[in-house]
């Protein structure tokens, strides 16, 4: 809820700025980038205490939630509140260039691609302003979802190669692969370019449908609320 109320503001706030500007009004159809970008780095990093601890209870062999929180509040003790946000930077690696080349997507498909499919099919059809558009929502949010992750794939698989190191050796996670970058050229020496998109597949399979029922559910409940 955070990550899209806040990106619906940010995005007309923008608009409105950048087409009162005679030096940005060209380019305001990017303002969905950055408002992408800057609501996916504000709800990730608002979340993270909360993804620390639903991570800590799914490893921990007990599952309680008084012991997981008394862990973090020990964690907290030793390295100080930052801890609350460790992982943050591997996460923000993958979820804002996602969340940029989403929403920048999302409007282009929907502008350019089905809205005037399904503004046709509504004059010839008699379908309801309602539907068109959760139509229009859910297509658009598909097919940019499809984009999207194929393209941040690589920054995926960093990710979860990085976590996988991190359990099996933590000295060797953190001699070897430092940074995402040196993740990135480590994939490439021993598997080539492919590497990069090991479970594509899979990841598309997830979040092609995903990204069309939120947007679709997104769009229902603002016509719901607005009526």
């Amino acid at each position: 809820m955070i990550y899209f109320v806040g990106y619906d503001y940010l995005r007309a706030w923008m608009g409105v700025r950048m087409k009162a500007s005679t030096v940005l009004a060209p380019y305001e159809q990017f303002a969905s980038l950055v408002a992408g970008c800057m609501a996916r780095t504000a709800a990730a990093s608002v979340i993270s205490p909360l993804e620390l601890v639903r991570t800590r209870m799914q490893s921990s062999a007990t599952h309680d939630l008084r012991t997981v929180l008394r862990g973090v509040s020990s964690e907290i003790r030793h390295g100080g509140p930052s801890t609350l946000w460790r992982g943050l930077v591997p996460t923000l690696w993958r979820d804002v260039p996602f969340s940029a080349i989403y929403w920048f997507g999302y409007e282009q498909w929907s502008q350019r691609v089905f809205a005037p499919i399904f503004n046709d099919r509504q004059h010839t059809s008699g379908a309801s302003d309602t539907l068109t558009r959760l139509m229009t929502s859910f297509f658009s949010g598909a097919a940019s979802g499809i984009v999207a992750a194929t393209i941040t794939t690589p920054f995926d698989v960093a990710k979860t190669r990085r976590q996988i190191e991190q359990h099996a050796n933590p000295k060797a996670h953190i001699a070897q692969h430092r940074t995402f970058a040196s993740m990135l050229r480590h994939i490439v020496a021993n598997e080539g370019a492919r590497g990069l998109f090991a479970g594509l597949a899979p990841r598309l399979m997830k979040i092609a449908p995903s990204c069309a029922i939120m947007i679709s559910s997104y769009e229902l409940g603002k016509i719901v609320l607005s009526s």
